[in-house]
């Protein structure tokens, strides 16, 4: 049973890389953790990072 969900969980990661989806809204979102840092640096802004579980 567990080599079963093993290999069923191996086989879900290896789907690549996501595309790139168009962001809503007027916030501008990065997903270049460390461009925004540098960013943030220079602007003193804060960094808010929201980990996100997107099914498909």
């Amino acid at each position: 049973m567990k080599i079963l969900l093993f290999l069923t969980l191996l086989v879900a990661s290896c789907h690549g890389e996501p595309k790139q989806r168009v962001e809503l809204g007027t916030v501008k979102w990065s997903r270049d953790l460390p461009a925004s840092l540098e960013a943030s640096k220079k602007s003193g802004k804060p960094v808010f990072l929201l980990f996100q579980e997107v099914p498909g």
